[in-house]
């Protein structure tokens, strides 16, 4: 692929959770060199505490816990 139009036409066509990494893959590359990404944060809402993942991060629904961890 050598133009971005068919690069578009190629991202069109994969099912959404490859998107989903394709997005990722693109955004990790599109920060400075020298940046660090965002760290996880324990905060506390109400009576609980929850962890917030830092922005960019997937979200952390069952297919993409299992994906992370081979299963």
């Amino acid at each position: 692929m050598s133009t971005l139009a068919e690069i578009e036409t190629a991202a069109e066509a994969l099912p959404p959770e490859q998107k989903e990494e394709l997005i990722r893959f693109l955004a990790a590359r599109s920060r400075p060199a020298n940046s660090q990404p965002g760290k996880a944060r324990l905060v506390r809402q109400g009576d609980d505490l929850l962890l917030e993942a830092p922005p960019g991060a997937p979200p952390m629904t069952p297919e993409n816990v299992n994906r992370m961890l081979g299963l």
